[in-house]
């Protein structure tokens, strides 16, 4: 949290010392351009500061210079004559320096983002975000003008987070551009934007974004006590920030969620739970978050109950499938041979004839190459991703299966594993189900389909001690509400999802339809 201002280091009461601080603070490299000028008869002295690189001149020059250079020789003159009239001695205004800073910003500068301080940290802070200081000689205030250089990335549609019906439009980079994408959507009067500054150095801007009216104040106490307690350097993202704050950071499930969607993230505001947006990253945290929001996408409420109904059940198979298919084919091949089909088991047994290695072994490194084709692909340039991945599906695994180094029948098996976490529609998600493969895997190899059982009794108990900002990680599954549960499994009509989660929007419920009388 920021100092009181009366512990903060003031401004020097003139233009050189100022000049000066800031540029023993800075140094000459990084591009500060310091110009002074006199205005006015009587020779007043002014002082412009700013970033070269971070600052439009043409807001300098159009905005700030030339209006105040206008008036410094008499074009308005007779407009502000009494203002500007001069003591008896003719040496001086009768108006002190602080007076003309302040006429300045109301009345000659066009520039519409002005802020006037005493605080030479916020000077800094504010030269740092592209901001132009002006100092007058001999007064108490400077005069920040917004500056900064527009350097947006165009809206474009969602890369990680695609659908078929709903919104193609994605965060971006700049945090005012994100908020205008959300404040478009949800132009509701109960919106709240609380900015926070993060980082002792990165000096990171963000924003706490809920509704008034629906969201659980000690939800948002909470959120707002976390984020104050952050105290590092540099805070370079969302995923940082969400690692400082999260419950139970150690953990694999999320407790949280990154979406780049605008659409997804004022659809939760009205849930009830909050957002956090943050400058420099294109992405949006989300909480409280239960483990059943990472199976949601726009696509379920763009589409008719019976067929989002469906395609969620797809992606809930598809989560089982690709932490558990690879750990039942290692029990039932190893240990548990009689639950298998005679047929099938000879034909398993004849594609393991010439594999010198054990099955758990064959398994984890299939397993475990996958995960460094996936990586590679992920971080090669487009061009060539496409290439590595044709390279190692065709012909490297076509080369083992030959060369008789792994079965046919594993490959198949570690092929739908790696496709069912593509189905997931969390990317926060994606991760912790191949790490969650890896232990079914082991615990298959040591102890067979009763591993398999115990290692999914350990997953639901580490799932059940959960919880995300005071919410249950397993709500409204348990503890049971019903209201909650009609969005869970499948989705329900809308008609019937008619009041909110009482976790997440204890006192405003009713959501569609009439509302409840207080």
């Amino acid at each position: 949290m920021e100092k009181k201002t009366d512990e903060n280091m003031k401004i020097f009461s003139t233009i050189d010392k100022n000049f000066n601080y800031l540029n023993d603070l800075f140094g000459e490299g990084i591009g500060l351009i310091k110009n002074k000028n006199e205005i006015f008869e009587n020779g007043m002295q002014i002082g412009l500061v700013y970033i070269d690189s971070m600052t439009d001149k043409m807001i300098i020059r159009d905005h700030v210079l030339l209006p105040i250079l206008s008036y410094s020789d008499g074009q308005c003159k007779n407009e502000n004559a009494e203002f500007f009239s001069l003591s008896k001695s003719g040496d001086e205004f009768n108006k002190s320096p602080d007076d003309v800073l302040l006429f300045i910003q109301s009345r000659v500068i066009s520039a519409t983002n002005t802020q006037i301080t005493s605080d030479m940290d916020q000077v800094v802070e504010r030269i740092l975000s592209g901001c132009t200081v002006l100092f007058i000689e001999k007064a108490k205030s400077a005069l920040i003008i917004g500056s900064r250089k527009a350097e947006k990335k165009a809206v474009e549609s969602p890369e990680n987070e695609a659908t078929v019906l709903g919104s193609q439009e994605s965060f971006t980079d700049d945090l005012s551009t994100n908020m205008s994408l959300m404040i478009k959507r949800l132009p509701a009067q109960g919106l709240h934007f609380e900015e926070f500054t993060v980082g002792t150095r990165s000096r990171t801007k963000i924003k706490l974004v809920w509704l008034d009216d629906i969201a659980d104040p000690r939800i948002i106490d909470e959120a707002r006590c976390r984020i104050d307690n952050i105290d590092i350097d540099n805070v370079d993202g969302i995923g940082m920030l969400a690692g400082l704050i999260e419950d139970k950071p150690m953990s694999l499930f999320p407790k949280y969620r990154q979406t780049e969607r605008p659409d997804v993230a004022t659809r939760n505001l009205t849930d009830g739970r909050f957002i956090i947006l943050c400058d420099h990253s294109p992405f949006a945290f989300i909480a409280p978050v239960m483990i059943w929001d990472n199976f949601r996408t726009m696509d379920d409420y763009d589409e008719r109950s019976p067929t989002s109904s469906y395609l969620r059940i797809v992606r809930y198979i598809s989560f089982m499938l690709s932490i558990s298919i690879s750990a039942l084919y290692l029990a039932f091949v190893t240990y548990n041979q009689a639950i298998v089909p005679p047929s099938l088991a000879l034909s398993i047994a004849a594609g393991r004839e010439t594999v010198p290695m054990p099955s758990v072994v064959e398994l984890l490194l299939l397993t475990f190459s996958i995960s460094i084709i996936r990586e590679a692909g992920l971080r090669m340039p487009k061009s060539v991703s496409y290439f590595v991945g044709t390279l190692a599906a065709v012909v490297i695994g076509q080369a083992i299966v030959t060369a008789g180094y792994v079965s046919p029948s594993l490959i198949i098996v570690v092929a739908i594993s790696t496709i069912s976490t593509f189905a997931i529609s969390s990317t926060t998600l994606v991760y912790p189900s191949r790490l969650l493969n890896y232990f079914l895997i082991l615990m298959a190899g040591f102890f067979g389909i009763f591993g398999v059982i115990n290692g999914f009794v350990i997953i639901f108990w580490n799932l059940a001690s959960l919880s995300s900002f005071g919410v249950p990680y397993l709500y409204p599954v348990l503890p049971f509400d019903k209201e909650g549960f009609k969005d869970v499994f499948v989705r329900s009509p809308f008609t019937m999802l008619n009041k909110r989660m009482k976790r997440l929007s204890p006192k405003n419920r009713v959501s569609v339809g009439k509302k409840e009388k207080k």
